[in-house]
Formats: structure tokens, sequence, C-alpha cells
């Protein structure tokens, strides 16, 4: 099954980044960790990049795909739970030319899961009107700068940061 292929290596990287230096992780230590070809590897994925994409993208259809949103809080503590697991990937890739990716990977992550939030809350109409979209932008350029402040502390606090968008938004959506 080429999903649980694909889970495997995204899950060998995360156990390799916990004891490899970001930019030092390559598609042999990959196929050897999971045991699986250079050619399985390549089939699903292009590169490493690729891989990281996917993973990220796997983890905001989680978050935005378990929640009918009464509130933030649920998406906020599957959030909580996904930074918590990628917290070392993200910290040593801001000491990489890969940080790019990551901080992008993160931006579109809370703007996919927040315009399906604002569907949620307020409709298909609200969610695609101009304003909303450079609401979405503006809220998801901040909450990732939020993020790379919080990955340069010797210890992340995602509960927090959060709880606070979490009432934000709740503020927000109730008018």
């Amino acid at each position: 099954m080429p999903s649980k292929t694909k889970n495997e290596i995204v899950s060998a990287f995360l156990e390799l980044i916990e004891r490899e230096d970001f930019d030092r992780i390559t598609v042999t230590d990959l196929v050897e960790m999971c045991d699986i070809s250079r050619q399985t590897f390549y089939y699903h994925f292009d590169d490493i990049d690729q891989m990281l994409c996917y993973a990220f993208e796997r983890e905001t259809v989680k978050i935005y795909a378990a929640h009918e949103a009464e509130n933030w809080t649920d998406y906020g503590e599957d959030y909580v739970s996904f930074f918590n697991r990628y917290d070392l990937l993200m910290r040593k890739a801001m000491k990489t030319t890969s940080f790019v990716l990551i901080y992008n990977l993160i931006n579109n992550s809370f703007a996919t899961c927040l315009r399906v939030y604002f569907e949620q809350k307020k409709g298909s109409q609200f969610a695609s009107a101009k304003s909303t979209d450079y609401l979405i932008n503006l809220l998801s350029g901040a909450f990732t700068a939020q993020i790379v402040n919080e990955l340069q502390k010797d210890e992340s606090n995602y509960d927090e940061m959060f709880s606070k968008l979490g009432t934000a938004l709740t503020g927000y959506t109730a008018v």
C-alpha cells in the first residue's frame, strides 16, 4: 500500500532527525532504515523535500478532517501534537537552506486549516471573500513567524500559542 510506505519513510526521517543534522540525512539513510530500494523511495517521492511536503500536508489534512470546528481549540490541540512531534525537525531545519521550505509548509498548513475553519464557521462565501483571503494570509504569516520565534527558544510552548490564537479567532468568528 503506497501510503503505508510513504508514512514509514516519514517516520524514518523523524527517527533519524533525533540523531543526525537535518541536512545530513540522505535518501540512502532512509531506504536503509525502511529496508526498501532507492527505486521504491523515488517511486513515492522525487526527493526529501517532496517527502517533507507530503508529511506536512498529511498532518494538515488530519487536523482539518478530524473536526467540524465549533472553535479553534479542536484544531489547536491537534496542532500542538503535530508541532511537538515535528519540533526537532523544525529546529534543525532552521539551521539549513531547507528552512524556507519548512517555513512555507507551516504557513501553508495554517492557511489551509484557517480557510476550512472559516468556511465551517461562516460559510463558503465568507471563506472565499477577498477580505478573508487577506485575513488568512495575515494570520498564517504572523502565526508562522510566532512558531519561528518559539523555535528559537530552548523549549517551545505550543499550548500557550494555540490557546491565544483560539481566543482571538473565537472573538473574530463570533462577529
